[in-house]
């Protein structure tokens, strides 16, 4: 799975060059580019409102999540995880337990979280 930002699609669909787009964002040409090669770690929320702003477009248009492929069945977040059951008794292997299953929590959430804004673009 991966997800993918449109940017230079829908940057090329408006008849915008990088550079104008780089100036109306008020950011260097450098960190546009680095947008649509997929080469950038992250986007913050104010960039994203930004561009949604400039292009005329929403989210979920901008950024897509593709699956690797539709036949293989989709694996539980929480696989990765050993169970406290799974830990031994020592303190610290149950602390260490507990933190790894509070990261799957966590990573749930967040799966759910960009499900639902990817939904609600819908």
């Amino acid at each position: 799975m991966s997800v993918e930002i449109r940017l230079k699609e829908i940057r090329q669909s408006r008849q915008l060059s990088q550079n104008k787009l780089a100036r109306l964002l008020e950011m260097s040409l450098a960190n546009v580019q680095k947008m649509e090669y997929g080469k950038a770690k992250a986007i913050p929320f104010e960039t994203l409102d930004k561009l949604c702003k400039i292009l005329e477009c929403q989210v979920g248009e901008l950024i897509v999540f593709i699956p690797d492929s539709e036949d293989k069945p989709q694996v539980s977040t929480t696989s990765s995880f050993f169970s406290l059951e799974e830990a031994s008794s020592s303190d610290k292997d149950n602390t260490q337990a507990k933190k790894l299953t509070d990261s799957s929590v966590n990573v749930v959430a967040s799966q759910k979280a960009v499900t639902a804004l990817l939904d609600k673009d819908k």
